[in-house]
């Protein structure tokens, strides 16, 4: 009897169901809602937890700034990383397996409606105090990596709360971010009270949307996690996460 408890135990431990792999998986620091590190929750972490959960894998977060995601994974320090798109891929000599387009940013220009700035093109930009995201030359093309070069001007920060700051501070002249990442830092400047946002805000949708995804180190894993997200949005499990942050 105790064999046949003994074989049965060991089956168990090693189907899908009941094995376990960590995957330790490089997301952004700070940018909520996509990512909330101190709610260990946010869109694209709940996305791969919800994919790679289910197969046995275990997600073991690692929170970092942009440039130093794409280090650790050069160094192999992680399995995963996030934000990924074949301009990173390309331009940062990443070497790994791509899930595809998974999530997507709607990037704006955030300028204050008293400057009375027109933008109708990224160029427009580049002789103005423009603050990015870290990352955002290498993700957003040539049209926008040409205007960042010949802006003198111009810069970049991981700390994303600090552009909704700096704008209504009058700082900076235009800030360049994700229309669902200015909502959310701009509602907490206006829960906490401590910032003049009265303020009306113009926005400029210059650069599309940019589609992201993961680069896995293993082609199987990035296989796993390619057809459970396939299920997940058949079966509304993606939508159903979007609309949690809403």
């Amino acid at each position: 009897m105790y064999k046949i408890w003994f074989l049965l135990y060991a089956l168990m431990c090693a189907s899908p169901l009941y094995a376990q792999e960590t995957l330790k998986v490089a997301f952004g620091d700070r940018l909520a809602p996509w990512v909330i590190p101190e709610k260990s929750s946010g869109i694209i972490l709940d996305i791969i937890s919800e994919a790679m959960e289910p197969l046995g894998y275990r997600i073991k977060a690692e929170y970092l700034p942009y440039a130093r995601r794409l280090k650790s994974y050069h160094l192999g320090l992680v399995d995963v990383v996030s934000d990924i798109n074949p301009n990173t891929i390309e331009n940062e000599r990443l070497q790994g397996f791509f899930s595809g387009d998974v999530y997507t940013y709607e990037n704006y220009a955030f300028s204050l409606n008293k400057r009375n700035y027109r933008f109708n093109e990224i160029a427009d930009l580049k002789d103005l105090r423009l603050l990015s995201w870290q990352g955002a030359v290498a993700h957003l093309g040539d049209e926008y990596a040409k205007m960042a070069t010949n802006n003198p001007f111009y810069s970049e920060t991981h700390d994303q709360s600090a552009q909704v700051k700096l704008l209504f501070l009058e700082r900076v002249d235009v800030v360049q971010l994700d229309l669902q990442i200015f909502k959310y830092y701009l509602a907490q400047e206006v829960y906490k009270g401590e910032l003049n946002t009265s303020a009306k805000v113009d926005r400029f949708s210059l650069f599309g949307s940019s589609p992201n995804g993961f680069l896995f180190r293993s082609i199987k894993v990035r296989d796993d996690f390619i057809q459970q997200f396939n299920k997940m949005r058949i079966d509304g499990r993606y939508q159903k996460i979007i609309e949690n942050y809403h």
